[in-house]
């Protein structure tokens, strides 16, 4: 009788990978708002951890781009100005596009059935009022472009972005109207590519992922790194 081989251990989560992990998930999520400043002494009492594992979690998260620290003010959840998510969206487009070509290219059909039954799940999610979760398969959506393309330097190339693109999305979910075109626009993009239209679905891709600079416009705040006269980031004029 063959004996099995043992299977590798997982090693437990460090103190500090459980609370960049909590804290990262507030920010997504929300619970902290963007450019709000992040106090040590408060995130030690809630998570009931002492000061180092909080201290190098945000480290981390300084890494990711979810928190900036500002000299002799403190750290702060990152903010973005408009440019800032106007040159966000620059990159994603050029990411997205190109994941979704090679997605065709080696699991079409795996990646057409994901995100038809996304879509499915996400309107569920509408009816029912459950935004978070509508946000996380809004999440899901995209993250399947890189998980079909079969390229990991894609996938590595979106992962440095990911925390961020989850909290803006979470941001904007704030207003309706943006949420119900952005809803219109996967269903679409589910449908253009089952018929294999990728030129369509490019022009539709690049209309979704900009759409978040142009709300985003209508009235942010760059609490964390702005003047107190020049917190409102002003409208850029389109031609």
């Amino acid at each position: 009788m063959a004996s099995k081989k043992p299977g590798q251990i997982e090693r437990p989560q460090s103190l500090t990978d459980i609370a960049a992990q909590s804290i990262r998930n507030a920010i997504i999520t929300g619970h902290y708002a963007l450019g709000e400043a992040l106090s040590e002494n408060s995130l030690t009492e809630t998570l009931g951890t002492s000061k180092t594992p909080v201290r190098e979690a945000l480290a981390l998260l300084k890494h990711e781009g979810l928190v900036t620290v500002v000299p002799q003010k403190g750290t702060f959840v990152f903010t973005m100005s408009v440019d800032d998510v106007a040159q966000l969206a620059s990159y994603r487009f050029t990411l997205e596009s190109q994941a979704l070509d090679l997605s065709m290219r080696n699991e079409g059909p795996a990646l057409v059935a994901e995100l038809f039954k996304i879509c499915e799940l996400m309107t569920t999610a509408r009816e029912n009022n459950r935004i978070a979760r509508y946000l996380e398969l809004d999440g899901d959506f995209h993250n399947a472009f890189f998980a079909h393309c079969q390229n990991k330097y894609l996938l590595s190339g979106y992962d440095a972005i990911r925390g961020r693109v989850c909290a803006l999305r979470t941001h904007l979910a704030q207003h309706p109207t943006h949420t119900d075109k952005s809803m219109g626009e996967h269903l679409e993009i589910a449908k253009l590519l089952d018929d294999g239209d990728l030129r369509k679905v490019r022009t539709i891709l690049k209309r979704h992922l900009t759409r978040g600079e142009r709300t985003y416009a209508d009235g942010v705040q760059d609490i964390a790194t702005a003047s107190p006269e020049d917190q409102r980031i002003k409208r850029t004029k389109r031609n």
